[in-house]
């Protein structure tokens, strides 16, 4: 009888996802598969400024591996543009999700929260007033909660990011630009990922 084939997982957004295949490659304790049993596939596409937009014309990243698991993450870099509103912002994230699930016939699709930014320790590259930011952060992970609970057959749903909301973890979390994570960030952020996608897979056993 042959094996059946391995979990297909891919991670799908900004640089954010980059920046985390590149701290794999050299953190030995790591694995590209996220320690997971069974050894999934999983494959790492992250685009630098990439927006909501520019995940819709990348989608042959999508349609080419043609995972069962998408893990999206997405949306910092829009409601960094105040001339997005976070209605419009939610719309395009929810159309996405729905393009993902009945066009592209991805199983599941976890959309990870938006991370608040950090009062940065040096100059950066993309200042921001924080509390703006950060507000625009909560009320979009908010509209997103309740818009995902709308797409059919719960094959979607918004992961809530452990470890990155408390002054500490932030402090901890986050590098001196107040904008992208420490080395302690990516590992918090690969536990959340490793988390999201066993919870994903149970539901598509259950399913």
């Amino acid at each position: 009888m042959a094996a059946p084939s391995p979990l297909k997982v891919q991670l799908f957004g900004h640089s954010f996802v980059r920046h985390l295949k590149d701290f794999i490659r050299h953190d030995s304790t790591l694995r590209f598969n996220l320690n997971l049993l069974g050894h999934p596939l999983v494959q790492y596409s992250g685009f630098s400024g990439a927006r909501v937009e520019t995940l819709h014309h990348r989608l042959t990243e999508i349609s080419d591996f043609e995972p069962e698991i998408v893990v999206l993450i997405i949306g910092t870099n829009d409601i960094y543009d105040s001339s997005c509103s976070i209605l419009s912002v939610a719309n395009k994230i929810e159309d996405l999700v729905r393009t993902l699930l009945f066009e592209l016939n991805v199983r599941y699709v976890v959309v990870m929260q938006c991370l608040h930014r950090c009062t940065p320790q040096v100059s950066s590259k993309y200042p921001v007033d924080t509390i703006w930011f950060n507000n625009r952060v909560d009320s979009l992970n908010l509209l997103l909660s309740e818009r995902l609970r709308s797409v059919l057959d719960s094959r979607a749903c918004l992961w809530r990011l452990k470890g990155f909301w408390t002054i500490s973890s932030k402090e901890r979390n986050f590098a001196k630009d107040g904008c992208h994570l420490s080395s302690q960030g990516q590992r918090q952020l690969y536990r959340n990922i490793r988390a999201a996608v066993v919870a994903a897979s149970k539901r598509i056993l259950s399913s």
